[in-house]
């Protein structure tokens, strides 16, 4: 099996799905985190970034808004076409996409000033491999700047659906680096220093973000609940229910959000990340 296989695998299949279909509320409702990323990151005129797991390509777009070119490299075919897409629309002839795994992908040594990342960096096979590939790619001194989910316990917007289905089956561990990829893989703070200490990063630091998230990017509380349990790592809990139990962990679910619905901003909830950023 290649590396990645089950991963390439999924975002080139049904993983991918929710999010082509609707790129634009995944865009509004993680607003706050790429604005957190790109701010932090700093970018300059003259700077050429690249964005990995760029999906449809919200922050790469952000930081094209000042970089002089931004390189978005994901494994997904289908959301690479909606980057691509919406970068002709946007009139944005600074940015490229790429379908490629940036793992094993040969990038170019010293090519890049700037690596961002919205959630993309914790679906590798080898982590070091692809923190090593990924530091070859930086110029001396380059920065890199991403976001990771911390502990279930730390996401509130996942809380509903955790509670509905526990009453029904047991909710399984999530991650860690030891765990194999997944959404939680860099969910420990230490594991996340030690990685990039081991593949040549230096000036680590992993910050604490807990944003509010306008689920789906706003809407009313049919369309929240909707968006939710269209999620993949929503539709993986569910799918350890029998129908019975999933109509009444959705109706559960249903009722929860509505206690967070606040009129004009849809259902908010909070989330829990790790802001890293480090020094080539």
């Amino acid at each position: 099996m290649n590396p990645n296989q089950q991963q390439s695998d999924a975002w080139n299949g049904p993983e991918s799905a929710h999010y082509v279909d609707h790129a634009d509320r995944y865009d509004r409702q993680m607003a706050p985190i790429s604005d957190a990323i790109v701010g932090r990151a700093a970018i300059g005129p003259t700077d050429t970034v690249l964005d990995v797991g760029c999906g449809s390509g919200a922050t790469a777009f952000e930081a094209a808004r000042t970089a002089r070119r931004v390189v978005g490299v994901d494994i997904s075919e289908p959301l690479v076409r909606v980057g691509r897409e919406r970068a002709g629309r946007g009139g944005f002839d600074n940015v490229e996409f790429i379908v490629a795994d940036a793992q094993t992908h040969t990038f170019e040594d010293g090519a890049f000033d700037v690596i961002v990342s919205q959630f993309g960096l914790m679906f590798f096979d080898d982590p070091v491999a692809a923190f090593s590939n990924l530091r070859r790619a930086l110029t001396a001194d380059a920065r890199i700047i991403f976001a990771t989910w911390r502990c279930l316990d730390d996401n509130e917007w996942l809380a509903p659906v955790v509670r509905a289905v526990a009453e029904h089956a047991e909710v399984p561990d999530l991650g860690g680096l030891a765990h194999g990829p997944g959404m939680f893989a860099m969910r420990d703070a230490s594991e996340v220093t030690t990685l990039l200490e081991a593949t040549g990063f230096g000036d680590v630091e992993v910050e604490a973000f807990s944003p509010t998230l306008s689920l789906g990017g706003g809407g009313g509380i049919d369309e929240s609940t909707s968006f939710l349990l269209g999620m993949g790592i929503v539709r993986g809990l569910m799918g350890r229910l029998d129908d019975d139990q999933r109509a009444t962990a959705t109706q559960e679910i249903r009722t929860e959000l509505g206690g967070h619905d606040r009129p004009g901003d849809g259902v908010s909830l909070g989330a829990g990340v790790w802001l890293v950023s480090a020094r080539a």
